[in-house]
């Protein structure tokens, strides 16, 4: 048997059951174990298997990894908006609010069409660009040395511009959160610039999905405690809300049901 006979009859056995044995194909096409390696190697080079000790898995065809990367994308593109959403209805005309980087705060900027005589003090540049759509809506650029990866200011002269303003409401996204370290980032710039603001605002306003539930990103931000709110998914660990509850912290969830004190 010609090996481009071989490789057909291995693609057909494999697309109908998924996976097979070395030791299976070489009984099968009456050849060694070492021709059908070889086989499985080229069909591996060209990306239709995925090789382990003594056998071999079909790979999933690129469209359903994409499928299923595009749900993924989906239902997390719905935490964000759903939390967005809580996050906006807290905003009231005439607030002077802060927002850092993060997809729940540019969600926020996108969408603050219904606000009038509102002023935003921000340290991204994708924030203020959303922003700069809303003509009745005052925005205010941190400025500072440009991180090219989140296309942020920081640095000194961002702290230092920052220390002059005093805002009513902050939203702290996070990226991370557990009992031992508390709220947690992945940037030790945005960590700093969310413990310098902490001091010159009323009402601080924690954002994040139930994905950063148990998890610590690289950079504490700080205890629970910092928060005098909280946003994330209904889906939030039932614990979570019993510990923001003894904390006496409100509560907000995607569903705008709030638990926690008054």
């Amino acid at each position: 048997m010609f090996a481009i006979e071989r490789v057909k009859i291995i693609k057909n056995y494999l697309t109908q059951n998924k996976k097979v044995e070395v030791s299976k194909l070489s009984d099968m096409l009456n050849v060694s174990e070492v021709t059908i390696r070889k086989d499985l190697e080229k069909l591996e080079s060209e990306g239709f298997l995925k090789r382990f000790h003594g056998g071999a898995v079909l790979t999933p065809p690129l469209s359903t990894l994409a499928s299923t990367s595009t749900i993924e994308n989906f239902h997390e593109e719905e935490r964000i908006r759903e939390i967005a959403a809580v996050a906006i209805e807290m905003i009231a005309d005439n607030d002077f609010i802060l927002l850092t980087n993060g997809p729940i705060s540019l969600e926020i900027a996108q969408n603050l069409k219904s606000k009038s005589n509102l002023t935003v003090l921000t340290n991204d540049l994708l924030i203020s660009l959303a922003l700069s759509q809303y003509p009745y809506i005052k925005t205010i650029l941190l400025g500072g040395d440009i991180d090219s990866h989140s296309k942020c200011s920081y640095g000194r002269l961002t702290l230092s511009q920052l220390s002059q303003f005093y805002v009513n409401k902050f939203f702290i996204e996070i990226e991370g959160f557990s009992e031992t370290v508390g709220f947690s980032v992945s940037n030790v710039d945005k960590a700093t610039l969310i413990q310098e603001a902490l001091s010159n605002v009323t009402s601080k306003i924690v954002l994040f999905t139930d994905e950063a539930f148990n998890k610590n990103a690289f950079f504490k931000v700080g205890a629970l405690t910092i928060a005098d709110t909280i946003i994330t998914n209904s889906t939030v660990d039932p614990s979570f809300k019993k510990l923001a509850y003894h904390h006496n912290i409100q509560l907000f969830t995607s569903i705008n049901l709030m638990e926690g004190s008054d």
